[in-house]
């Protein structure tokens, strides 16, 4: 069980990793749109696209990022009133939750919305990879990315829950 929880610790800190990079990325891209715009007169025309698909991105693993340091909006005015006993209790009613709202609406949702776009052949205008205009499926992908990461962390918060109850009751 230990390795499971190093694996999220790991996966957490390379998610903040990824989450820098692409931060500087889509600042280089704005700062070299502005450039292009402004300086140059010849817009390029790429960096506008690939901006907001960074912010995209940016924001749902971001959310997957703040879910797994349990710095997230949380209203506590119930959660003050319970005794520690109750509270765990909430706690694992609460990641259930968490798990099948991420599972139905971000995994298995955002996993129709990638197949759905792929099998539409639907392409970024202006963005290519590779020579062929980005498949709209690869930029949706990070739906059920961040919806896998939000229920594995919410596994490893039941868990240790569970763990602490187990403790302190012995």
């Amino acid at each position: 069980m230990n390795v499971f929880f190093k694996g999220v610790e790991l996966t957490t800190k390379l998610l903040e990793k990824l989450l820098v990079f692409i931060m500087w990325a889509m600042v280089f891209t704005v700062v070299w749109q502005v450039f292009t715009r402004f300086v140059i007169n010849s817009p390029s025309t790429f960096t506008d696209e690939l901006s907001r698909y960074l912010l995209i991105w940016i924001g749902i693993l971001g959310g997957a990022y703040v879910f797994a340091l349990k710095k997230h909006l949380a209203i506590e005015i119930l959660s003050a009133k319970l005794n520690q006993k109750q509270q765990r209790g909430m706690s694992v009613f609460i990641n259930i939750l968490v798990i099948a709202f991420s599972s139905i609406v971000f995994i298995y949702g955002g996993w129709n919305v990638v197949t759905t776009t792929l099998s539409f052949n639907q392409i970024s205008p202006s963005l290519s990879l590779f020579g062929n205009n980005l498949p709209m499926g690869y930029v949706y992908m990070v739906a059920p990315i961040s919806g896998i990461l939000i229920v594995v962390c919410a596994i490893a918060d039941i868990i240790q829950t569970i763990q602490l109850k187990a403790s302190v009751s012995e």
